[in-house]
Order: structure tokens, then C-alpha cells, then sequence
């Protein structure tokens, strides 16, 4: 039989070693990640003259973007950074056409390292984020892309992450906004102001951080709150998707599943509306309304009014959610929920939406999958309705009358009843 016993070696070291310990455990660790920096850069150094050097620096941006988003010491993302703005500077081609969707994974990081409470850390990842906004201006004499990127992984991490500093951010957000007056090259360029319309808006989204932070613990107000945001992207369909999203995930956390299959339903349909004017493609859902019969609501999705952009402009759709996988991935996610929410009937409409996109790829596997969840799912609508009396709310309105109830005057009340079949 093993018996756990405490470890009495650390309890009889002093204050002082323990501390000294972990510095040395840190510089070991600090040592190890800049000797991989060090053969990251040899590998760009050899391939960059080959023929096939498109895959394995997507790789080298992969290991870079990995150690950015792992707890590093700020020497190391010094020199991280350092590497990162060299290799966007040699190869812009491999972040702006070939590797989008790690462009942006580098705003989401670089905006995370942007709210450091170390001065030196922000001042990297500000010049980082200002020179990946340069470098895509430089390339079109516009920067739509990383715009839209950076404006969408504030938005995500605004939804999901209680750990970034706005203070330290807006102070970031300023040191961009410096760089790009002080730039002497572009000064006679629309890049200053395109820059600063930038800032502007990434100003109002941390605005709306304040607002969700009053209502944190008050979970109802907050997803109101996230509700009005994205209500108000209706006309930018990345941050609308963004926030959608963002409310999925509140509701996920709180186990209301059914609210966040709804949310995943309004986030299929926006993709189907724009994937249809990018691909036609006789298998894929027309648009919103092909999602009617899950939920009426989704028609307010279409995209049919004067401002709606095109999907055709740059950084527009670019995200990964708006391709025929990331479609079929948010169905799989609303189909789950739904289910998780006992929702089997609302399954049952989200795969007949997924099955002509399996059987036009001739995906067996795929189509073998839902046809047993399918079932699993008519299955306990039988049983429920069979055996467990399947449960009606009915709501209704009372008033209450007499001099002893004249305080309840003016009162509505709203009561229901629940009752099964007989």
C-alpha cells in the first residue's frame, strides 16, 4: 500500500531559499526558451532562400504565437518579440495571405501582452502591433485586415478574459497612436488617421468593459449588456460573430444550454447569409432563413439592409467561422447544446441543415455520426412522451380586486403553471 507523505524538505528551507530557488528555476526556463528562439531563427536563416519555405514558416510562426500565449518571463518576450517583427518584416506575405487566421492569433496575443503591468513588455508588444498595422498599409495603402483582426480580438478578449488591465491598455493603445504621428514616412498618408479612427473604436469597446464589469455579478444584466453590443455590430458581421460568441460562452459557463444553442444558431445563420454571397454552393444553407424552424428570430441575421457590407471587401469575413468548416463547427456546437438542454426536436432541425453539407463531401463518417445521435435523440422524445409525460408551461395574467389589495393596484404579476398531459 503507498502512504502519501508530505514533503519536509521544502518546509525546512528558508524564506530565502525558496526564493533563490525559484530564480534560478526561472533564468533555467528563461535560458531554454531563448535557446529555441535562437534555432527558430537559424531555421528562417536556412529555409528562407528554399523553395518550400511557405510550411515551415508557418510553422516557426506557430512555436512563436504558442510561447507568446505561455507564462514568459519578460526577457524572453523582449527577444520574442524582437524575432516576430523581424520575421513580419522579411515575410508579410506569410501572415497577410497565407497564414490569416495566425494573424489573428498575433493581434490576440499582442493585445494580451499590450494590458502587462510591465512597462517593458507593453512598449515590445505596442511597437509589435504598430509595425504589423504598417506593414499591412505598406502592402495596400490600407490596413482593413489587421484593423478588423485587432478590433475583433479585443472584442473576444474583453467577453472572455477577467485578467487583462484596461488601464495598461489604453496606455498601449496611446504609444500606438504616438508612433503613428511621429512617423515621418507616412505622415502625408491616410495611415495616421486610419490609425487613430482605430484607436477610437478600441477606446469604445474597453468603454464597454467598464459597463460588464459593474454588472460581473449580476449575470442576467451582463448578458443584456452583451446582447446591446452586439446588437449594435449588426452592420460588421466579424464583430457581431465575435460577440455572439461571447454570450455562447457566458451562457455555457451557467450550464444554460438551450440560451447557448440559441446564441450558436444566430452565429450559423449570420455565417450562412455572407458565406452565400462569397460561395455558391447548392448544398449550403441559402442564408438565415433556411434556420426559421429553429428559431424565427434568426431573420434578424439577414443581411439585406443599405449599410451591410460586402463580404468581398478586405478583412471582411476573413475569420476562420466564415468557410463551409467553421459553419458545419458551429452547427456541431448548436446541435450539442441543444441537446445538453434536452432540445432533442431543435437537434433534429440543426442536422437537417449539417446532412446535405456531409453527403455533398461524401463524409460517411460524418453522416454515420449524426444518424446515431439522431437517434439517440428521437429515442428519448419517444420515451419522454411515453413515460416521463412530457411538461407544458402555460402562463397567465392575474389582477387582484378589493379594498384590502388596494397597495397591489397598478401590479402585474406573471405566474405559471405547469401541467402534463392527462
Amino acid at each position: 500500500m503507498t502512504h502519501w507523505r508530505q514533503n519536509t524538505e521544502k518546509l525546512d528551507k528558508s524564506r530565502a531559499e525558496i526564493e533563490h530557488e525559484a530564480l534560478i528555476d526561472g533564468n533555467l526556463a528563461t535560458e531554454a526558451n531563448l535557446i529555441i528562439l535562437d534555432t527558430l531563427e537559424i531555421v528562417v536563416q536556412t529555409v528562407s532562400v528554399t523553395e518550400s519555405k511557405e510550411s515551415i514558416l508557418g510553422g516557426v510562426l506557430k512555436v512563436l504565437l504558442h510561447s507568446m500565449a505561455c507564462n514568459q518571463s519578460a526577457v524572453y518576450l523582449q527577444h520574442c518579440f524582437a524575432t516576430q517583427r523581424a520575421l513580419v518584416s522579411k515575410f508579410p506575405e506569410l501572415l497577410f495571405e497565407e497564414e490569416t487566421e495566425q494573424c489573428a492569433d498575433l493581434c490576440l496575443r499582442l493585445l494580451r501582452h499590450c494590458s502587462s503591468s510591465i512597462g517593458t513588455i507593453r512598449s515590445h508588444a505596442s511597437a509589435s502591433l504598430y509595425l504589423l498595422m504598417r506593414q499591412n498599409f505598406e502592402i495596400g495603402n490600407n490596413f482593413a485586415r489587421v484593423k478588423m483582426q485587432v478590433t475583433m480580438s479585443l472584442s473576444s478578449l474583453v467577453g472572455t478574459s477577467q485578467n487583462f488591465n484596461e488601464e495598461f491598455l489604453r496606455r498601449s493603445l496611446k504609444t500606438i497612436l504616438t508612433y503613428a504621428e511621429e512617423d515621418l514616412e507616412l505622415r502625408e498618408t491616410t495611415f495616421p488617421d486610419q490609425v487613430q479612427d482605430l484607436v477610437f473604436n478600441l477606446h469604445m469597446i474597453l468603454s464597454d468593459t467598464v459597463k460588464m464589469k459593474e454588472h460581473q455579478e449580476d449575470p442576467e444584466m451582463l448578458i443584456d449588456l452583451m446582447y446591446r453590443i452586439a446588437k449594435g455590430y449588426q452592420t460588421s458581421p466579424d464583430l457581431r460573430l465575435t460577440w455572439l460568441q461571447n454570450m455562447a460562452g457566458k451562457h455555457s459557463e451557467r450550464s444554460n444550454h438551450a440560451e447557448a444553442a440559441q446564441c450558436l444558431v444566430h452565429s450559423a445563420a449570420l455565417v450562412a447569409e455572407y458565406l452565400s454571397m462569397l460561395e455558391d454552393r447548392k448544398y449550403l444553407p441559402v442564408g438565415c432563413v433556411t434556420f426559421q424552424n429553429i428559431s424565427s428570430n434568426v431573420l434578424e441575421e439577414s443581411a439585406v439592409s443599405d449599410d451591410v457590407v460586402s463580404p468581398d471587401e478586405e478583412g471582411i469575413c476573413s475569420g476562420k467561422y466564415f468557410t463551409e468548416s467553421g459553419l458545419v463547427g458551429l452547427l456541431e456546437q448548436a446541435a450539442a447544446s441543444f441537446s445538453m438542454a434536452g432540445m432533442y426536436e431543435a437537434v433534429n432541425e440543426v442536422y437537417k441543415v449539417l446532412i446535405p453539407i456531409h453527403e455533398a463531401n461524401r463524409d460517411a463518417k460524418k453522416l454515420s455520426t449524426i444518424h446515431g445521435k439522431l437517434q439517440e435523440a428521437f429515442s428519448k422524445i419517444v420515451h419522454q412522451f411515453f413515460y416521463d409525460l412530457p411538461f407544458f408551461t402555460f402562463y397567465y395574467t392575474e389582477y387582484w380586486l378589493g379594498a384590502d389589495v388596494w397597495h397591489l393596484f397598478s401590479c402585474w404579476f406573471l405566474w405559471n403553471q405547469v401541467r402534463g398531459f392527462g
